[in-house]
């Protein structure tokens, strides 16, 4: 008897230990997005006795190029949250798993929007390498008693309109009438101006198109912004806009719906402020970039783990789960923007009316291309449309230089 219960322990401690798993998750931003994440953990942890969920912090700054050293060495996090572009990227180099085989894709895709999906899966792929984590939305930000102060009786919905609004708080003597807080005079600030004219990146079938009228049209009017109504250059912004927007000393802010977060956080009783749409021109829908994060599996963990990450990834879109990131958010400062648009009624810190915003914003939103090369082309697109915003060269000729690297990466 001695001898079998000895035997029955040396067998069981292994499949034991065995049970216990250990989940590595790298979430992209700062610690109060780990915070975030870590709630999450806490959740599955909870629903999944034995597993344990790490969450480590890595920045946007080198976050990318993190998770590619990780692929070559074999080496660092089960699952990690980026770019939405990431995915496209690291997947066709080899480094992650194929979502649609683990049956992550298959649950996803009908809980989230169609064009937001679509970013994340590279063009003509059979595989799909992530799935949307969360959203950052671009909107636009005043508020009313500065814009009534200087004649404004309605926020702008038109290019036209926000040319004449902001001449009038140019006029008014608002300091800076307009504001650029998130993709300053960079690829991601000009996306909205594009998209919401009738231009776009490249076409349908994955065709550059940039640097056709309509792109050259979007990027003269978004130079207005520095040339005719002061929107501070990079390198000479700040983290404030709230502040001064309040205080009248802004204008119009453009910037994503991270925002609100704050002003929900420290201004809870600030009623002014409000969001809106994104200016398009007439007869074009407003569409407004939308970026956020996607979440991927490595390619290089064990299956057993890799069906692990999947459960975990499909955990993230239950709406108790995003209500406890939620709760965890607010008091962060990092509000948790679901992919599943329903979900944003969940957020109690918003009031009706900028959810109101969000909602219909989201419908028309497009993110990051899903073509071959785009996140290697970024650098080289800011590069060109900075040199028209603050050098000699014509719209034309940057929108061509952009298309130029584009192509070549195709």
């Amino acid at each position: 008897i001695a001898i079998t219960m000895i035997a029955g322990v040396v067998m069981n401690t292994p499949a034991n230990a065995a049970a216990k798993q250990t989940l590595t998750v790298w979430a992209t931003g700062g610690d109060a997005d780990a915070a975030v994440m870590k709630a999450a953990g806490k959740a599955f942890e909870d629903a999944n006795p034995g597993v344990t969920v790490k969450v480590e912090a890595i920045s946007w700054g080198d976050g990318y190029a993190k998770v590619l050293a990780a692929a070559a060495a074999k080496k660092g996090p089960d699952v990690f949250t980026g770019g939405l572009s990431w995915g496209i990227s690291a997947g066709n180099k080899g480094a992650l798993a194929d979502l649609r085989a683990l049956g992550v894709a298959n649950y996803v895709q009908p809980k989230v929007p169609a064009q937001i999906y679509k970013a994340l899966v590279g063009y003509k792929s059979t595989k799909v390498y992530a799935v949307p984590f969360d959203l950052t939305l671009m909107m636009m930000f005043y508020d009313k008693t500065t814009l009534s102060k200087a004649g404004i009786t309605a926020a702008p919905a038109t290019v036209d309109e926000f040319n004449a609004a902001a001449a009038k708080l140019k006029t008014a003597g608002v300091a800076t009438p307009v504001y650029n807080e998130w993709g300053n005079a960079d690829w991601l600030g000009f996306f909205s101006w594009l998209y919401s004219m009738g231009g776009s990146l490249y076409d349908a079938k994955c065709n550059v198109t940039i640097n056709n009228a309509k792109g050259a049209a979007a990027l003269t009017q978004y130079k207005k912004l520095y040339t005719d109504f002061g929107a501070p250059k990079p390198g000479v912004a700040d983290w404030s806009m709230n502040d001064n927007i309040k205080n009248g000393k802004y204008g119009i802010g453009f910037s994503g719906n991270f925002q609100a977060s704050s002003y929900y956080t420290y201004y809870k009783d600030y009623k002014n402020w409000t969001a809106g749409p994104v200016p398009s021109a007439p007869g074009k829908k407003s569409v407004a970039f939308i970026g956020g994060r996607g979440i991927s599996v490595m390619g290089y963990v064990s299956a057993t783990k890799q069906r692990l990450a999947a459960k975990f990834i499909s955990s993230l879109y239950d709406v108790d789960v995003v209500k406890a990131m939620n709760v965890v958010g607010a008091a962060n400062n990092a509000i948790f923007l679901s992919p599943v648009v329903e979900f944003a009624d969940t957020i109690a810190s918003y009031p009706a009316d900028v959810l109101a915003t969000i909602k219909t914003q989201l419908k028309d939103a497009q993110g990051p291309p899903n073509c071959i090369g785009w996140e290697d082309s970024q650098n080289d697109v800011t590069s060109a449309v900075q040199k028209y915003l603050f050098g000699s060269t014509s719209a034309q000729d940057a929108l061509d230089a952009a298309a130029k690297a584009m192509k070549s990466r195709l």
